[in-house]
C-alpha cells in the first residue's frame, strides 16, 4: 500500500479507473524545514495531501505580526486550497513547513474530475471542510474571550499531550500567537513559577501536565 493511500482511505475507495488515473497525475515532493511554500495572493497547484512533517498555515497582522491558523499534519488536507482548487481564486494566507515534509498534490483540474464521479472524494473533501471549519471556529472563540496566558498554556497543552517535551523556541510561540517574544517569555514565567513546565534552550518540558490541563479548563 502506497503512503497516500495508507494515509487517505477515500484513495483505495476509488474505481479501478480512477485509481489507474490518480497515480498517473499525482505529484509528490518533499521539503526541508522552514520553507515557505505558498504566500497569500498565490494560486495553488491543486489538493495538498501531507504524508510527512507538517505544513503550518498562518497569517500576517496589521501590525505585521504572524498568527498560526492551524497545521496541516499526515492524514491531512489543507481547505484554503481545496476551496482555491474550486474557486479559481487566490490563495489568502501563508504556508510554511515544519519538519521534514513530503506531500502529494492533486492538480486541480484532476481533483475536479474526481470529485464529480466518485463518492469517496465528495466525502473526503466534505468532511475536511466541516472539520476544519470547527477548529478554525474555536480558534476565533478561544482568541476572542481567552486572555493571552492561557492561550499559551493551551498552546503548550496541545503540543505536549503527545510528548512533554516541546522542541520550540519563544520566538516561535509568539508568531503562532500574534504577539510579541518579550510578552510571551513574561508569562511562560507565570508557569514556571507555578511548577507546570520549565524553559530550556530551544525546548520547554512540560512537567505537570494534568495541573496544566486544569489550568487551562
Amino acid at each position: 500500500m502506497t503512503p497516500q493511500a495508507e494515509l487517505f482511505p477515500f484513495i483505495n475507495a476509488l474505481s479501478e479507473r480512477s485509481i489507474a488515473k490518480f497515480y498517473e497525475n499525482i505529484k509528490t515532493y518533499k521539503f526541508a524545514n522552514a520553507l515557505q511554500l505558498i504566500k497569500r495572493g498565490d494560486l495553488v497547484e491543486g489538493v495538498y495531501l501531507v504524508t510527512k512533517g507538517a505544513l503550518r498555515i498562518y497569517y500576517i497582522n496589521a501590525q505585521g505580526r504572524e498568527g498560526t491558523l492551524y497545521w496541516i499534519e499526515p492524514g491531512q488536507t489543507c481547505i484554503l486550497a481545496l476551496n482555491c482548487t474550486f474557486s479559481g481564486i487566490e490563495y489568502p494566507a501563508w504556508v510554511e513547513t515544519e519538519g521534514d515534509v513530503e506531500i502529494t498534490v492533486i492538480p486541480n483540474a484532476f481533483f475536479k474530475e474526481l470529485f464529480g464521479s466518485e463518492a469517496s472524494v465528495q466525502k473526503f473533501a466534505f468532511d475536511a471542510l466541516s472539520s476544519r471549519l470547527f477548529d478554525l471556529m474555536a480558534m476565533v472563540e478561544e482568541t476572542a474571550t481567552s486572555a493571552l496566558e492561557t492561550r499559551i498554556a493551551r498552546f503548550i497543552y496541545r503540543r505536549a499531550v503527545s510528548s512533554p517535551v516541546i522542541k520550540i523556541t519563544q520566538a516561535q510561540i509568539s508568531r503562532h500567537l500574534a504577539t510579541s517574544r518579550e510578552v510571551v517569555s513574561r508569562l511562560l514565567k507565570r508557569l514556571v513559577d507555578a511548577g507546570l513546565i520549565k524553559v530550556e534552550t530551544g525546548s520547554i518540558k512540560v512537567t505537570k501536565l494534568e495541573k496544566l490541563k486544569q489550568y487551562i479548563s
